[in-house]
C-alpha cells in the first residue's frame, strides 16, 4: 500500500525513522487495544514495524467514537504535537491488527528538535506536512459529496477495503455503515454495466 498519510512524501522520514531505531523501544499491541486514550499524557512518537492503528475522537453529544485516520506499516504513530508537550491525548490510538511500534520518547525528540538548525527545521517542516494534511481533508468534507470521498480513498488506496473493517471505513468517511453499502452497491452496479 502506498502510503496513506500525505505528509510523509513532504517530511526527512529518515530523520524520524533513524532516531526510533537508535533511540527507541519496541512495543507490542494486540488486536484492539489502545495504544493511548482521549485525556492520557503519553510522550511518545513512534514508527509503525507492523500492523494497523486507527486514531479517534469521541463526539460527547452522540456518545460515539469517529476514526479520524490510521497508520500502516513505515507510517508514524503519535498524537502530534500533544505528545511533545506533556499534555492531555486529544484522540486515542488502537491497535486494528497486532501492531509492533518502535516508540521514541518525546524528550528525545524535543532535544533533536532543539539542538540544531537542521532539528528546528524538522520540527518546522513536520507541523506544516500535517497542517496541510489535515487542512485538505477538512475541505473536502466540503468540496466532495461521501461517494466522491470513497472513490478517491478506493483510488489511491484499493487495499483498503482488505485491510480495514467497512464500518471503520464509514466512519472515516464520516457516513453511515449503511451509506457506505449503498455507495458501494451502486459502484458496483456501475461497474457491471
Amino acid at each position: 500500500m502506498s502510503k496513506f498519510n500525505t505528509y510523509m512524501a513532504g517530511i526527512d522520514a529518515d530523520f524520524y525513522i533513524d532516531l526510533c531505531h537508535r533511540k527507541g523501544e519496541l512495543r507490542q499491541y494486540k488486536k484492539n487495544e489502545y495504544i493511548q486514550k482521549e485525556g492520557d499524557i503519553f510522550p511518545f512518537c513512534g514508527l509503525l514495524e507492523s500492523g494497523i492503528v486507527k486514531y479517534t475522537c469521541r463526539n460527547v453529544t452522540e456518545g460515539k467514537d469517529y476514526n479520524i485516520g490510521f497508520s500502516f506499516p513505515g507510517e508514524f504513530v503519535a498524537d502530534y504535537p500533544f505528545c511533545l508537550y506533556g499534555m492531555k491525548a486529544e484522540i486515542s490510538i488502537q491497535a486494528v491488527t497486532d501492531c509492533k511500534i518502535l516508540f521514541c520518547h518525546s524528550d528525545v525528540l524535543n532535544h533533536e528538535y532543539d539542538d540544531t538548525a537542521n532539528g528546528q527545521r524538522m520540527a518546522r517542516t513536520a507541523a506544516e506536512q500535517l497542517f496541510n494534511q489535515i487542512y485538505l481533508r477538512y475541505i473536502n468534507l466540503y468540496r466532495y459529496t461521501p461517494e466522491e470521498r470513497y472513490i478517491q480513498l478506493i483510488e489511491r488506496y484499493p487495499d483498503i477495503i482488505q485491510l480495514i473493517p467497512l464500518k471503520e471505513i464509514a466512519s472515516y468517511l464520516k457516513i453511515t455503515p449503511i451509506h457506505l453499502s449503498r455507495i458501494r452497491r451502486k459502484q458496483t452496479l456501475g461497474m457491471k454495466k
